[in-house]
């Protein structure tokens, strides 16, 4: 066992055992990771040092170290892959561990989160020749697993070199992979990732505040339906496809296109973050694509072929 592995499973210890409330725990693992400090050293120097780690008396004497550490894998909130977003979100709902299956180095991309809405024919087709266009890109696209764009995702990836991100809303000893999920998982190019506790099940309660962590992890959302996102423009960047673009009002931090291939020239501006309520001014939705075609032409050829379909368009310009 590696020194990471032992840290990680002590921090699964201190969540979960129940030897401290999991709100205190995150507090404590807070403070720590910034001091510099493994929850390994602190177990070490108790119960002499349990002031200076910001323990009391009773809280030092309870954190004795475990007999016996649960294997778990994991990410902590103060490793390299850890989706940095996830630091915007409240203490209270950031999760200190990312359970997951599969490649986590795909987190070192960034993610296009697409969030279950609903869909018909029309924006299914939408959706799915946008994905047959982002697939491969260095962008890692991402959905919730058990809904309607993860299966779509799913699909296109079977035909495709991409790779992708599944958000499971349940402990991922719970569920049952598919083969598909099987054989891309075996070739790195699938990543499950859970804040729940792997034994959790499905809680339909906890959907709100699960779509949260899942929009940080992201650093664009596409939205794909003919229902407006709502809210969901305010947690980062986002492209709403849709085939009636014309109807979608002025709004900070959104745009509106019925084209899959606007798509990727999207992808490569660098947008400012969403404005927060109570800063945010109506604007005219910008027109696509932002840049010269020349220019967006030569950065897309940069990452291998180019659709045909997408090259027309820019070339139309």
């Amino acid at each position: 066992m590696t020194h990471s592995d032992r840290e990680t499973q002590l921090w699964y210890w201190l969540l979960y055992s129940g030897v401290l409330p999991t709100t205190r725990a995150k507090s404590l693992l807070s403070s720590w990771s910034k001091e510099g400090l493994s929850v390994g050293s602190v177990l070490d120097s108790l119960p002499m040092n349990g002031s200076r780690t910001g323990l009391d008396d009773a809280e030092a004497s309870a954190l004795k170290g475990p007999q016996r550490l649960e294997k778990v894998t994991a990410l902590r909130w103060n490793e390299d892959c850890y989706p940095k977003g996830l630091e915007t979100l409240d203490l209270k709902f950031r999760p200190a561990l990312l359970f997951y299956q599969g490649n986590p180095k795909l987190l070192t991309r960034p993610v296009l989160a697409i969030p279950p809405a609903p869909l018909d024919a029309a924006t299914t087709l939408l959706l799915q020749e946008t994905l047959g266009q982002v697939l491969g890109d260095t962008t890692l696209p991402s959905a919730t697993r058990g809904s309607a764009q993860a299966a779509i995702l799913l699909d296109e990836l079977t035909d495709s070199e991409g790779d992708a991100l599944l958000h499971v809303r349940q402990g991922l000893d719970t569920i049952e992979l598919s083969e598909a999920e099987q054989r891309l998982l075996a070739d790195g190019r699938l990543l499950l990732l859970s804040p729940l506790n792997p034994t959790a099940p499905a809680n339909a309660r906890w959907e709100p505040v699960l779509l949260q962590v899942e929009l940080a992890t992201a650093e664009h959302i596409l939205w794909v339906s003919n229902e407006s996102p709502g809210t969901l423009t305010h947690c980062a960047p986002t492209l709403w496809l849709t085939p009636d673009p014309a109807s979608v009002p002025p709004t900070a931090g959104l745009r509106a296109s019925d084209e899959p291939g606007d798509v990727l020239l999207w992808l490569l501006e660098k947008s400012p973050a969403p404005e927060t309520l109570d800063t945010m001014t109506l604007s005219e939705t910008p027109v696509l694509p932002p840049l010269p075609p020349e220019e967006a032409l030569r950065i897309l050829e940069r990452g291998g072929a180019i659709p045909e379909a997408l090259r027309k368009r820019l070339l139309k310009h």
